[in-house]
């Protein structure tokens, strides 16, 4: 009975023991001032080597204590947007005679090779007997599309009117961006309103024209900033080389090992030599006795005229954390010829926030098959994560790769922990078995002794 006891309350207890940086193959200081509650790293190459895990469910953060310390990944972003401030642009007032339309006027448009406007002249009468008609707007500098313009003028009093916008790439033919947009500038009921934005929907022109009704005041000394639509641009990815394996099997076939849990997205192919150009598949495969599955194919090249070279793009190709690659080359046109055929593979890194609990040093500690994920879901440590009032999280730092427990927390042995839990599991349930076996058979089969009693009575 006692053995019962110490199986069923001491076992569990070291089954849940806490986790130390023992657990773990590898580890890396973590240089953090300790002035902050939030510290955020990324995550480097080394450690993708080492992880059992592609979520990286094996990495850990541990303070000065050896506790572990709450940590979330943030989401990978493959692009981001940047956006730009607003651009004043260069205005040109447009001057008519009459009731005369924008496209009847009489102009002499001055430009740079560039296509930038450098003046505008009005023909006809003079100054004096011509009307402001409306302006001409150069956003020929602007590489993006713009998504608004503000307006601001003269006006000796209250204003309340529309214009019409329109764009063109040649000064000929123009198109409406938009119609009736209202403005307005006036004093109601002791409040200032004023609507001065207009939105175009991501509209691409070099020349913006902007006109109003013909009852219309004119707006006099006009003056427009333009808010230009984000840049997208790729976020910087870590790229690692590998060379092909020694033995790749069939001819035409490049088997390649990386080694680790790379959950990589770009893919280039170095072309031993030039004016190259083949068709290829690739494949990949999570260990070495699973079959080959196809990830995608591709047309790749490595030409050369005179002085230039150009090289295939980086292909796009989805990884889930596969540790083999082939590429299957078409034969056609004698493949790649001779000299190695190379790989790089390129990521987006993850970004590990955790939180500064306890004091330091802090390190990180990765690589281990005896551990399970316990990364918090990112808006659950940072405040307002999904708000403009994100909480403030500092950079931190990472030191050189340092050996833990080593190589022996990356097999998938059983642990002692797991078995000696599994043990005393099934002796409990033995015990359990027997005692309600031989309570059973006592029941049954009640003592002699017992039953000379009762029959005296």
């Amino acid at each position: 009975m006692i053995g019962l006891v110490f199986f069923l309350l001491v076992i569990p207890t070291l089954a849940k023991a806490a986790e130390s940086a023992m657990d773990f193959a590898y580890g890396m200081a973590i240089a953090a001032d300790g002035t902050q509650a939030l510290y955020e790293i990324d995550i480097p190459a080394a450690v993708y080597r080492a992880v059992t895990r592609a979520d990286l469910g094996d990495v850990r953060v541990f303070n000065g204590q050896g506790e572990v310390v709450p940590h979330a990944l943030r989401p990978r972003v493959a692009v981001k947007e940047q956006a730009g401030g607003p651009v004043s642009l260069p205005s040109f007032p447009l001057w008519g005679e009459g009731t005369n339309k924008l496209d009847e006027l009489k102009l002499r448009i001055d430009k740079r090779g560039d296509g930038a406007i450098v003046e505008v002249h009005s023909g006809g009468k003079s100054s004096a007997e011509k009307k402001l008609r409306g302006y001409l707007l150069d956003a020929s500098a602007l590489p993006q599309a713009l998504t608004t313009l503000e307006f601001a003028w003269q006006s000796a009093g209250s204003f309340i009117g529309t214009v019409r916008i329109e764009g063109s790439d040649d000064l000929a033919h123009w198109r409406v961006l938009a119609d009736n947009a209202a403005l307005a500038r006036l004093s109601f009921a002791g409040h200032q309103v004023a609507r001065t934005r207009v939105e175009l929907r991501a509209a691409r022109a070099k020349y913006l024209r902007i006109s109003w009704p013909e009852s219309q005041v004119p707006l006099v000394a006009l003056t427009v900033l333009a808010e230009p639509s984000p840049i997208v641009v790729a976020s910087p990815r870590l790229w690692q080389s590998f060379a092909v394996a020694p033995s790749s099997g069939k001819s035409g076939e490049y088997a390649y090992d990386l080694g680790g849990a790379f959950t990589f997205d770009r893919l280039r192919v170095r072309l031993p030599q030039v004016n190259t150009l083949v068709q290829l598949q690739v494949l990949s495969r999570v260990k070495r006795s699973d079959q080959w599955r196809p990830a995608t194919s591709a047309l790749v090249y490595r030409l050369r005229e005179r002085d230039a070279e150009v090289a295939s793009p980086e292909i796009i190709v989805t990884s889930h954390g596969e540790r083999y690659w082939l590429l299957r080359i078409d034969q056609k046109g004698g493949g790649v010829g001779s000299g190695d055929l190379g790989i790089e593979i390129g990521w987006v890194p993850h970004k590990l926030v955790f939180a500064a609990r306890g004091s330091g040093p802090f390190q990180l500690a990765y690589g281990s098959s005896r551990v399970k994920p316990a990364a918090l879901a990112i808006d659950a440590l940072i405040p307002g994560y999904k708000t403009k009032a994100e909480f403030k999280v500092a950079r931190a730092t990472l030191g050189e790769p340092v050996t833990l427990a080593g190589v022996s927390r990356l097999g998938a042995s059983r642990d002692f922990k797991t078995l000696m839990l599994w043990g005393g599991l099934i002796l409990g349930v033995t015990l359990l078995g027997w005692m309600a076996l031989r309570l059973s058979r006592q029941v049954s089969n009640p003592p002699a002794a017992s039953q000379t009693t009762e029959n005296s009575h």
